[in-house]
């Protein structure tokens, strides 16, 4: 079976620090309420959220391994390599996340009076 092919593991941990510092630099501005340069740029939901996937998506891969093993029966094979780099940056992505699903249910929230 053919794999598919692995970017080094240094790359990936270098594209997805790159790649956090948009929706780190919004969150971060956002809970400040500091108008800062270009953040009317970085304001479009599906920027800031495909960042956030790209990043986790690139570390994910880096740390997972998925081989299938043409055996009788068929054998899935996953393992995951412990690299403190990329899961840090897959915790940060995931935490960023819930930052801002947090916000959205929260601004959109409206309390209803039982009567």
């Amino acid at each position: 079976m053919r794999a598919f092919p692995r970017s080094s593991n240094d790359v990936s941990a270098v594209v997805g620090v790159l790649l956090l510092v948009v929706p780190t630099y919004f969150v971060t501005m956002s809970a400040l309420r500091y108008d800062a340069p270009g953040l009317q740029f970085f304001g479009s939901p599906i920027f800031i959220l495909g960042t956030l996937a790209i990043a986790f998506a690139i570390n994910a891969r880096s740390i997972a391994s998925v081989k299938l093993e043409p055996e009788k029966p068929p054998v899935l094979k996953i393992a995951l390599s412990l690299r403190i780099w990329n899961l840090a940056e897959i915790t940060l992505a995931l935490l960023l996340l819930g930052v801002l699903f947090t916000y959205a249910f929260v601004e959109n929230f409206e309390p209803r009076l039982i009567r």
